[in-house]
């Protein structure tokens, strides 16, 4: 698991592991007479046999050429078996494009567009010989976060020893108690996003802890998006 650097609220800090501990059992599907179904993926048209394209080519006409034949049909890669792909950026006219700069769209509640802004490269901060996560201090009843928030991502912590094991379950059980969740925030003033990797999405983070007895789990979830009324 990888591992993470986190402090408590006593400004105390201790590497531990997180990650992902569910296991979501995938269907197994079969023919009628019993042989096991493999996906694969398969070429079902080519930027010549976009509807776009053959909209442009044929205009009016389009109706009586897919009619007469079979435009929007590659007769040579159609059912082709793909492999190895990779995500390419296309302009208007459908060529690679080079040199692309990604720009971030900020809507309001009711979906008008606020601004337009440069994509900030990003960098991780959760690395264990960086500054730790830190304890705002702002805590958030349970029920109000689910309400306020939604969340992307969730991630279990777990204790690597038995140190990191009472240092852990303390930070679960006085969120328990309160039946609340924790904002974290990263740089040495804990006033920054977290950043999982490299090149990654910036999110808040919260704690959520729950006990059961000398059991405890400790959820790290992830959210970018506030749920805001729309305003009549």
């Amino acid at each position: 698991m990888r591992k993470i650097n986190l402090s408590n609220d006593t400004k105390r800090d201790a590497e531990v592991a997180f990650g992902t501990t569910f296991y979501r059992p995938s269907p197994v599907f079969k023919t009628a007479d019993g042989k096991k179904i493999l996906n694969e993926r398969r070429v079902r048209s080519t930027i010549a046999t976009m509807d776009a394209t053959l909209v442009n080519q044929y205009g009016e006409g389009l109706a009586d050429a897919l009619v007469n034949g079979d435009p929007e049909v590659d007769m040579e890669r159609f059912g082709l078996k793909v492999d190895g792909l990779k995500k390419v950026f296309l302009t208007p006219e459908q060529k690679v494009a080079y040199g692309v700069t990604l720009s971030e769209h900020v809507y309001l509640p009711d979906g008008t567009e606020k601004e337009v802004r440069l994509e900030q490269p990003t960098e991780a901060n959760i690395a264990v010989d960086g500054l730790p996560l830190r304890w705002t201090g702002k805590l958030i009843p349970r029920q109000k976060a689910l309400r306020m928030f939604m969340f992307k991502k969730s991630y279990q912590v777990q204790h690597v020893n038995g140190l990191t094991y009472d240092f852990l379950f303390d930070m679960a059980k006085k969120l328990a108690e309160t039946d609340s969740m924790m904002l974290l925030g990263g740089g040495s003033k804990g006033a920054d996003p977290v950043v999982m990797a490299n090149g990654g999405t910036s999110y808040r983070a919260f704690l959520e802890g729950r006990i059961d007895g000398d059991k405890y789990t400790l959820i790290l979830r992830l959210t970018n998006m506030e749920l805001k009324p729309i305003n009549a």
